[in-house]
């Protein structure tokens, strides 16, 4: 027989597939584990025993599922959102922010297929079968969710049936006037021209000589005192060639609710040539409402600086403050599929093409029956109240709402099925369709040549990725560091797996999403400009994501790891630094358990910046406690590395004490009945059943530190390692462990334990020279070595286990055995 004495001091494989257990060739197989449970594989080579978990809070439901979605301001301002049945609650840094709760249209049913986007103190958040929310934070604990209304769109396809639709109003500041004071209002002028309420007749044909000069003003004043917005308007000149060039050349727009007291809302300057019967159409910003608005003009009079005149000044009401008004189809035709208008379409919008060839929009207020709504119109006012015929309702309705967003380019991104819509750049509500630049956008059939679904879209590095059920596509500028606009766009395949409905992540070089299938993980790398590439990443961990995949969450410091729950409950990890080739998965089994289960249920997983500069990996987990299903919301602690013992916290949903020595300690409510752990005082206590919240440490002794939760082991079992015999591989020839030695950093050794894969006594790590007189455990750094009982058939692999709620970490493993020659 020979002895040999195989080092692995290397496990940034993880833990890898059954199937793979005797392939020896690979590269990977002297890196990897049949086994990594609460062990996180590191960058540097070694496995560490996961942190802990402190316990934050309970759930408001504990019936219900919950789910948890980060809200990150920035790397200093950042929340927990728990998302429960109807309700939202904010965490943040351990703890409950104060007692905000804010009421959602969310059921627990639709948690899991919210998608959302962020900008700042802003969220957008969607779902098929919910009109979009935006979720707004104004202050730390005031929090707001509203409906999210698109200006402008998106639209249906035009009209194109014979339906027309009839506007009773003009949606506009003045009403159509007959006289200077009739229907209502006043209008009045600076030579107190008799006819200047021609201005506001809604008859382009018509016009009045405002002053025999170049300068003039003329207003109106609201009837009753009444006070309305005003943030745009049309001018038109007179439809006489010669008459045109009267037309004043600069104004201001003025408002004032005293007749005597004057604000300026708009100013014009070099409005210079004019023809006959133009109109220029004028928008500004104005949120103030005003009973009177003034137009007050230089510059008119033409040539000899005499005569200035205009036909028309058409002001609009802005339409958030409008009196709604009716608006009549013919049929119902093209409305909803031939069902006419429903009340689903309430808050939807409508386009209008007016008769001057304008579009106007509006928004439907009220649904009356089939063929009549009213509405509020926003843009210019409307130039006459015939029927019209060219009309776009907007997409959204019941059935048909956005599923998911991005932003890109400064511009805010949904989809829905085959379709992309993107606002204009850095008007976030403003999704109105157009030639410029600037303007918003519009993508159909983003799929490809395959009508599939775009379950979500996300920003990269020069391109809008879009994951659809078939492959991700590219969406960007036609050319090489090109903005994306309406008329430069390229939409681009990659040779990709299908997407799962699951956001995916950003994992710095590259993005990390689930399958189709949702069974497994795949790797998207930019291989050139617009074109992508995947692989699957847990092809050699296949067995760990086929657990199904709930959601992920992507974690930055300490280490790169994707944490990402399963449909059975574990924790799965991947430690993720390609650079350093260290790709290895990890399972893991929160302390407590479920119906029977040996391990708690981890149905949601959150990783937002701490206050430490650690990410905090934020779980909600679900366990049953004393015979009732709770559902706790509790955070990962940092790994250990670097410290005392009592800076360890090794045990799961627990609590920390630190104080005066004490023999009791309390505060452990949501885990009355169970059998707690303890690190007190630098020792270890097992067993200790919590009653009435409190613990009490056995023989009256007492610590002023104390980390009290539930336990947990992390274990690693070995591969049949292969060092080569003389005629060959020695995989599968019958081989004998002696003894195993093990480099180890940091590690309590009165926790480590190692057996043979097949004998079921675990050997304990024996070194008395770093356990205290009084009992105190003590970290230690250094090679161990630990005789087992193995036989012939254990084929050289062992298993090891930490049971202590204290650290440890492996940086090599050496076992040393016999094999057949």
């Amino acid at each position: 027989m020979t002895t040999l004495y195989p080092v692995q001091d290397v496990f940034t494989r993880g833990e890898i597939s059954p199937r793979l257990h005797a392939r020896a060739s690979l590269d990977l197989y002297r890196a990897a584990l049949a086994k990594c449970e609460n062990f996180v594989t590191l960058p540097h080579g070694g496995i560490r025993k996961r942190g802990g978990t402190i316990f934050v809070g309970e759930v408001k439901n504990a019936a219900r599922k919950t789910r948890g979605i980060p809200f990150i301001f920035s790397s200093e301002q950042a929340y927990c959102l728990e998302f429960g049945d109807l309700y939202i609650r904010v965490h943040a840094y351990g703890a409950r922010v104060g007692t905000v709760e804010v009421a959602s249209p969310y059921l627990e049913a639709d948690l899991f297929q919210l998608q959302y986007v962020q900008s700042a103190d802003q969220m957008w958040i969607t779902h098929r079968n919910h009109p979009p929310k935006v979720l707004t934070r104004s202050a730390h604990t005031t929090w707001t969710l509203e409906d999210f209304e698109f200006l402008d769109g998106p639209y249906d396809k035009i009209n194109d049936t014979a339906t027309t639709l009839t506007p009773a109003a003009y949606g506009a500041f003045v009403p159509k006037m007959t006289g200077l004071t009739s229907p209502s209002g006043t209008v009045s002028s600076e030579n107190s021209t008799a006819d200047a309420w021609r201005l506001f007749d809604k008859n382009s044909k018509t016009d009045s000589e405002l002053s025999a000069g170049t300068g003039a003003w003329v207003q109106y004043q609201q009837a009753g005192g009444a006070q309305k917005i005003c943030n745009a308007y049309w001018v038109q000149a007179i439809g006489r060639n010669n008459s045109a060039l009267d037309m004043p050349t600069q104004w201001e727009i003025q408002g004032s609710n005293d007749g005597s007291t004057w604000t300026t809302i708009d100013t014009r300057q070099g409005e210079t040539g004019w023809s006959a019967s133009e109109r220029r159409f004028y928008e500004f910003f104005n949120k103030t409402p005003f009973e009177y608005l003034r137009m007050d003009m230089e510059g008119g009079g033409g040539p000899d600086s005499s005569h200035t005149q205009l036909a028309e000044w058409a002001p609009n009401e802005a339409g958030a403050g409008q009196t709604p008004f009716n608006l009549t189809a013919s049929s119902v035709v093209g409305i909803n599929d031939g069902a006419g208008f429903q009340a689903s379409d309430v808050g939807r919008t409508i386009r209008l093409l007016g008769s001057d060839g304008i579009w106007r929009w509006a928004k439907i207020i009220a649904r009356m029956n089939p063929t009549l709504v009213t509405i509020q119109l926003y843009g210019h006012a409307l130039p006459d109240l015939n029927p019209i015929t060219r009309w776009r309702l907007g997409t959204f309705v019941p059935g048909k709402y956005v599923e998911t967003g991005s932003l890109y380019e400064e511009r805010l991104a949904f989809s829905r099925k085959f379709s992309v819509y993107a606002s204009a750049t850095g008007d976030f509500d403003n999704f109105a369709l157009g030639e410029k630049d600037d303007d918003a956008l519009e993508f159909v059939q983003a799929g490809g040549g395959q009508a599939n679904d775009i379950v979500w879209i996300a920003d990269s590095d020069g391109a809008l990725l879009i994951g659809t059920s078939g492959g991700i596509r590219a969406l960007s500028g036609s050319g090489i560091d090109e903005a994306l606009t309406p008329s430069s766009f390229k939409n681009r395949r990659s040779r990709t797996f299908g997407c799962a409905r699951i956001r995916p992540v950003d994992a710095g070089q590259s993005f990390l999403y689930v399958t189709r299938s949702r069974r497994s993980i795949a790797e998207l790398t930019q291989t050139s400009a617009g074109k992508f590439s995947s692989d699957d990443i847990g092809q050699i961990s296949e067995h760990i994501p086929k657990q199904g995949v709930v959601e992920l969450a992507f974690q930055t410091d300490p280490d790169p790891v994707l944490w990402f729950p399963l449909e059975n409950g574990e924790l799965g990890g991947y430690t993720h630094q390609p650079s350093q080739e260290v790709r290895g998965m990890h399972r893991h089994r929160l302390g407590g358990g479920f119906a029977g289960s040996g391990w708690a249920i981890v149905e949601s997983v959150v990783v937002t910046p701490g206050q430490n500069g650690v990410d905090d990996i934020w779980l909600f987990v679900k366990r049953t406690i004393a015979g009732v299903t709770k559902r706790m919301i509790e955070i990962m602690t940092p790994p250990f590395e670097y410290g005392g013992l009592d800076d360890a916290f090794q045990v799961d949903c627990g609590l920390s004490y630190s104080g005066a020595a004490v023999n009791v300690v309390s505060g452990l409510d949501h885990l009355d009945g169970e059998s707690v752990d303890a690190l007190a005082g630098g020792k270890v206590y097992k067993g200790l059943v919590v009653t009435s919240g409190q613990v009490t440490l056995p023989g009256c002794a007492i610590a002023a530190r104390w980390r009290v939760g539930l336990p947990y082991q992390a274990q690693a079992d070995t591969l049949e390692l292969d060092v080569g015999g003389r005629d060959g591989s020695i995989i599968g020839r019958r081989k004998k462990v002696a003894r195993v030695m093990m480099s180890l950093l940091e590690t309590d050794t009165t926790g480590l334990e190692v057996q043979s894969l097949l004998r079921g006594r675990w050997e304990k790590v024996r070194m008395p020279s770093i356990v205290a007189p009084d009992g105190k455990a003590d970290l230690f750094t250094g090679n161990v070595e630990v005789p087992i009982d193995d036989s012939w058939e254990g084929q050289g692999r062992v298993r090891i286990r930490h049971v202590n709620p204290t650290p440890c970490t492996i940086r090599a493993f050496t076992p040393v055995f016999d094999a057949e020659p």
